[in-house]
């Protein structure tokens, strides 16, 4: 596994892990940045894994595609720099 490979798998991780309630924002928001500045990952791929949990019903069965969306809303923004 290449280091960008194993980053893209750590950010996932770590958004699972907010939305857990295991880690908070402010520490997502710095693997985040590590993340694009360090291991050359693109803000579009990590909007691709936010999306994508969303959309999978295998994260978080027993949220609705609602509450996933309102939860996963504030990190949408601040990767996409709005």
């Amino acid at each position: 596994m290449d280091v960008k490979e194993w980053a893209l798998k750590w950010i996932q991780g770590s958004i699972i892990s907010y939305l857990k309630g295991s880690i908070s924002f402010r520490m997502l928001l710095g693997r985040i940045n590590r993340a694009l500045n360090s291991y050359g990952i693109e803000r579009a791929e990590i909007l691709a894994i936010i999306s994508a949990i969303q959309a999978n019903p295998v994260y978080f069965p027993s949220l609705s595609q609602e509450d996933k969306a309102s939860r996963l809303e504030p990190v949408r923004r601040a990767v996409a720099g709005d």
